[in-house]
C-alpha cells in the first residue's frame, strides 16, 4: 500500500489487487492556493505535474466542503487520461447533474451505505459516521478499500465516535479480518480546532491562554479515543498490524498576506498531534503504530508498518513547515475591518424579504428541532426573548433591524433595535450565503459584530438543511472555472483591505 500526500486532506492511495495492476484513487483534490468558502490559503502550496501522477483510476469526493470538493481543481483534472471515475457519496447525489454537466468525461460511481463495489479488482465501499450528534459534516462518507492482505479506511472529516464500543468494534472487525497483514486508518485529526481558537485571540496574552485550552482539549480527546472501554484487550488499538496515519488541515492566511499571521495560527501542528497521540497510546499499551502523513511525500506500508517515506515524482512543495512555526510571544494582533465582506449598497427591501424568509422557514425549525439547548431553555435563559440583529447597508452607512423570538410570539418577527443582541450579522453577508457567493467559513478576514453566539450562521452550514445553497455555490465556481477565471481572482479582493497583494 502506498499513500502520496498532496497536503491538507488530499492524497493518492495505491493498492494492488491480487493478480492485477496497481489501482490509484485520488481523494478530495483541493489543489488550489485559495479556498472558495473561507477565502483562506492552503499550506503547504504544491506544484503538481499531473502527467507524472498518472494513471489515476478514480477520484473520491468525501463531502461537499470546498476544501474537499473544489471545482477549480476538478476541472484541471479533466486533462487526466484515461478519464477517472468519480466516487460520489450517495449523500451528494443531488450534485450529480452539476458534475455531469461540467465533468462529462467522468463516469460517476455512487458510494452507498453497506454496498461493496469493484474498482479494477479493488474492493471499495463507504459508510456514514455512526456519530449521533449533528455536525456540519454529516454528508461525509468514510472510504474503505480492500485486497485480501490489506485494508484501508479513510476517515476524512467524519471524526468517528471512538469513545463508543460499537464504533471501535466495527473498525476492529474490518482491520483484523483473516488474511490482513497491513491495515491503515487514515484520519484528519486536524489543526483546525486550535487554529480557530487562535483566530479569536486579540493579543499575545489571550493567545497563550487559548493555547493552554487547546492543549488540554486535545489531551481530553485523546483519552476519549484510547481509554480502555472494559477490562478486555482493546480489539482496535491492540492490533499490531494497524497503522494509524494522521494528516492535518493545511489552511492558513494567504501567503500574500503578512506571513507573520501564520506564526500565530498553528499552536498544535501535525507533528505535535502525532507526538501527543503516541504519548497517550503508550500509556494504555496500545499495539498499533501512529505516523504522520507528510505533505508532498510518498509513504509505503507493508507488513503492518510504515516502511519508507520518499520524494515522489511530479510533486514540488513550495512552502516549508518552519515558515509557520508558532510564536506565542508575537505581538501581532488581528487588525481586520468591521464590515460586510462586500461593501456594496443593495436593495434592502429584497434583502429583508429574503432574510425574513430564511429566519422563519429555515432557521426557526432548525433552532426548535436541534434542542441544543431546547428552545424553552434558550428563551428562559435570555429573559424570555431571543434577539437577532441584522445590519442593512455598509460599514459607513447602515440601519439595524432586530428579529425577535419570544414566548409571546414563537416566530422571528422584525422589531426595533434595542439592547444587546444574542446574534448579529451584516445583511450583505447573509445575502451572499443565501445566493451561494459565500458560506459559513467566509468571515475570517472580518471582525465579527457584537453577539453572544452565531446559531444562525451555524445553521446555514448544515449540509442536509442547505443543499440548495451548496449547489448554488458550486455551480457559481464551476462556471467561473469553465470561463478560465481563477480562484485567486475570487479570493484576493476580499483581502485587499488587509494587505493582500492583488493578482497581477
Amino acid at each position: 500500500m502506498k499513500i502520496l500526500s498532496l497536503g491538507h486532506s488530499s492524497y493518492i492511495l495505491e493498492m494492488i489487487p491480487e493478480g492485477r495492476k496497481p489501482v490509484r484513487i485520488l481523494a478530495d483534490p483541493w489543489l488550489s492556493d485559495y479556498l472558495i468558502g473561507d477565502l483562506m490559503g492552503r499550506f503547504p502550496r504544491l506544484e503538481l505535474d499531473l502527467s507524472a501522477l498518472q494513471p489515476i483510476h478514480a477520484i473520491y469526493l468525501s463531502h461537499s466542503h470546498t476544501d474537499h470538493l473544489d471545482p477549480y481543481s476538478l476541472l484541471k483534472l479533466r486533462q487526466l487520461e484515461p478519464a477517472p471515475t468519480l466516487l460520489l457519496p450517495q449523500s451528494l447525489q443531488y450534485l450529480e447533474p452539476l458534475l455531469k454537466e461540467h465533468l462529462p468525461e467522468f463516469e460517476i460511481m455512487r458510494l452507498c451505505q453497506g454496498l461493496e463495489l469493484d474498482l479494477h479488482g479493488l474492493k471499495i465501499g463507504a459508510f456514514f459516521n455512526p456519530e449521533l450528534r449533528a455536525t456540519n459534516e454529516d454528508d461525509v462518507m468514510v472510504l474503505t478499500a480492500e485486497t485480501h492482505e490489506e485494508v484501508f479506511i479513510g476517515e476524512g472529516d467524519a471524526l468517528m465516535p471512538l469513545y463508543d464500543p460499537a464504533a471501535r468494534q466495527t473498525l476492529a472487525d474490518r482491520f483484523s479480518r483473516d488474511g490482513v497483514q497491513t491495515a491503515c486508518f487514515l484520519t484528519v485529526k486536524n489543526e483546525g480546532d486550535s487554529t480557530m481558537n487562535m483566530l479569536a485571540a486579540e493579543d499575545g496574552e489571550q493567545r497563550k491562554e487559548l493555547l493552554g485550552q487547546s492543549i488540554e482539549a486535545t489531551y481530553t480527546e485523546l483519552f476519549d479515543i484510547y481509554s480502555p472501554l472494559d477490562d478486555e484487550a482493546d480489539p482496535l488499538w491492540g492490533n499490531p498490524n494497524l497503522v494509524r496515519i494522521i494528516t492535518g488541515q493545511g489552511i492558513c492566511y494567504p501567503q500574500a498576506l503578512n506571513p507573520d499571521y501564520n506564526r500565530i495560527l498553528f499552536p498544535i501542528r501535525l507533528e505535535d498531534r502525532v507526538r501527543m497521540e503516541r504519548e497517550v497510546a503508550e500509556q494504555f499499551d496500545c499495539g498499533h503504530s501512529i505516523e504522520e502523513l507528510v505533505p508532498g511525500q510518498l509513504h509505503e506500508l507493508s507488513d503492518g508498518k510504515l516502511r519508507s517515506i520518499s520524494d515522489p515524482e511530479g510533486v514540488t512543495v513550495l512552502d516549508k513547515e518552519e515558515e509557520r512555526h508558532f510564536d506565542p510571544e508575537s505581538q501581532l494582533a488581528r487588525d481586520f475591518p468591521t464590515g460586510p465582506l462586500l461593501e456594496d449598497r443593495r436593495d434592502t427591501g429584497g434583502q429583508r424579504k429574503l432574510i425574513g424568509d430564511c429566519l422563519q422557514n429555515r432557521f426557526l425549525p432548525w433552532l426548535i428541532g436541534s434542542r441544543t439547548p431546547p428552545v424553552e431553555h434558550l428563551l428562559a435563559a435570555a429573559g424570555g426573548e431571543y434577539r437577532i440583529r441584522v445590519r442593512y447597508g455598509t460599514s459607513e452607512d447602515f440601519e439595524e433591524t432586530d428579529y425577535l423570538l419570544s414566548f409571546f410570539r414563537l416566530s422571528l418577527e422584525a422589531a426595533e433595535s434595542s439592547g444587546k443582541p444574542d446574534e448579529s450579522y451584516w445583511a450583505n453577508d447573509l445575502d451572499d450565503v443565501l445566493a451561494g457567493r459565500a458560506d459559513e467559513f467566509s468571515l475570517c478576514c472580518r471582525e465579527p459584530l457584537e453577539g453572544e453566539t452565531q446559531r444562525l450562521w451555524r445553521c446555514l452550514g448544515l449540509p442536509y438543511l442547505n443543499n440548495d445553497l451548496i449547489e448554488k455555490k458550486l455551480r457559481l465556481h464551476f462556471e467561473r472555472a469553465a470561463r478560465g477565471e481563477s480562484i485567486a481572482a475570487w479570493a484576493e479582493p476580499y483581502w485587499a483591505g488587509v494587505g493582500c497583494v492583488p493578482e497581477q
